[in-house]
């Protein structure tokens, strides 16, 4: 067993090797004995511990101490330098490596995309990580102001995009700190601008009653634009229900038309189980199959058949996490692109799937539905009201559930 220097800072723990190794529990006491050979041992034990107590209070005096950093400081002094330290260095490299390694796919793509305009804007000349300051962080900036989106159009990037873009870019050198690549962070302060885009990333009941009229006026509801208007109303009247659940829903027998309030299940991907609300009901959620929620899966779902996925178009054949988390997001690009042109000729501001949720819970709210059923019908895990509600949610009676859905297309009365 090797002997070795254990440091634990924020829950998070590393091993220090000392370089001494013991075979035998006779072997390990004798490090006690008084023999020359067992004194000399003792001190290199005490060199190696002093050694890790020195590089980390250099850390703590700089402000920067974490277990990542320890080591790298650590593995630096010791000219521990691989091949993978010297890339890390490298921007390109360090960036590419550091979105590889993200869990969810658009995550990844969000830190290339990001990757792909800065080496635009440095024309494909690397950089060290601590050579990119605050000057060079506010020339890419406003060299961003002045791109073209690359749509085929000559219109300038986005807002968001631009945003998007920077924000990549603040999380790739912050990160690069705390890996002990870079002694400086650039200030990103003035740049990231918070917009009112979380304010408006909703329709009002009227907008959402003209996408209505316009998908049940469509004489192919196969075609690319009623399809995305058909998926948004679906995701809006399964209680602002996120794709990934959408894909997930199965039939029941809850959800047959002979029930007299049909109702789909589900648990929203996003709880965290570990961190669940008191009751155990509030895992499991209630959408009331409302006549206009019937009309859409007559139209995009499958056949009823118990315990079939109620949307099997949308993972397809996927069956990796990666390749569903691949579909979805196509999937919701699709959305977002045909629906598009058809807001435009409505006269109503453009939308994406993820407006659905919002919209959804604007529209009750607006006729004055009590928060906690709110809070309920969208998942909501963590809130306090969830959690207050936990311990009556069953005096909401079916019916009461479906008359408060059904407000969804009712216009609310001027208050």
């Amino acid at each position: 067993m090797p002997l070795t220097v254990c440091v634990t800072h924020q829950r998070q723990r590393r091993y220090f090797s000392t370089g001494v190794k013991v075979s035998t529990v006779k072997e390990y006491e004798a490090l006690f004995s008084k023999s020359n050979a067992a004194i000399k041992a003792r001190k290199n034990l005490r060199k190696s511990f002093d050694h890790i107590c020195a590089k980390a209070d250099k850390l703590i005096t700089l402000n920067r101490f974490s277990v990542a950093d320890l080591k790298t400081h650590i593995e630096k002094s010791e000219g521990k330098v691989t091949e993978k330290t010297l890339k890390a260095d490298d921007t390109f490299s360090y960036w590419a490596t550091l979105g590889a390694s993200k869990e969810k796919v658009k995550t990844r793509a969000m830190y290339s995309s990001a990757l792909d305009w800065f080496k635009l804007f440095r024309k494909d000349k690397p950089i060290l990580l601590g050579a990119v300051d605050t000057a060079i962080i506010t020339r890419f900036s406003k060299w961003l102001d002045e791109q073209k989106a690359r749509n085929g159009t000559d219109q300038p990037l986005s807002l968001d995009t631009r945003m998007v873009i920077l924000r990549a870019t603040r999380a790739v050198f912050n990160q690069a700190f705390k890996d002990g690549h870079t002694m400086t962070v650039p200030n990103f302060k003035g740049l990231i601008h918070v917009g009112n885009r979380r304010r408006l990333n909703a329709l009002t009941v009227e907008e959402i009653l003209r996408l209505w009229e316009y998908w049940l006026a469509a004489p192919d509801k196969q075609s690319k634009y009623a399809r995305a208007v058909g998926r948004w109303l679906l995701l809006y009247c399964l209680n602002g229900m996120n794709t990934i659940d959408m894909a997930k829903l199965v039939w029941t027998e809850k959800a047959s038309p002979k029930q007299k309030y049909p109702q789909f299940t589900f648990i929203r991907s996003k709880i965290d189980r570990a961190n669940k609300p008191i009751g155990k009901q509030l895992d499991e959620t209630s959408v009331p199959i409302i006549s206009q929620l019937r009309q859409l899966l007559d139209v995009y779902a499958s056949s009823y058949v118990s315990e079939e996925l109620v949307f099997p178009d949308i993972f397809l054949n996927a069956a990796t996490d990666e390749q569903r988390a691949i579909r979805v997001h196509d999937y919701n690009r699709r959305i977002s692109k045909n629906i598009k042109d058809v807001c435009e000729l409505l006269g109503i501001q453009s939308v994406t799937p993820q407006y659905a949720r919002n919209s959804f819970i604007s529209a009750l709210a607006h006729h004055g539905v009590m928060t906690a059923y709110i809070d309920y019908a969208v998942g909501h895990a963590t809130s306090e009201v969830s959690a207050l509600l936990a311990g009556y949610i069953s005096n909401v009676t079916l019916a009461m559930m479906q008359a408060f859905n059904e407000k969804i297309f009712i216009v609310p009365p001027i208050q």
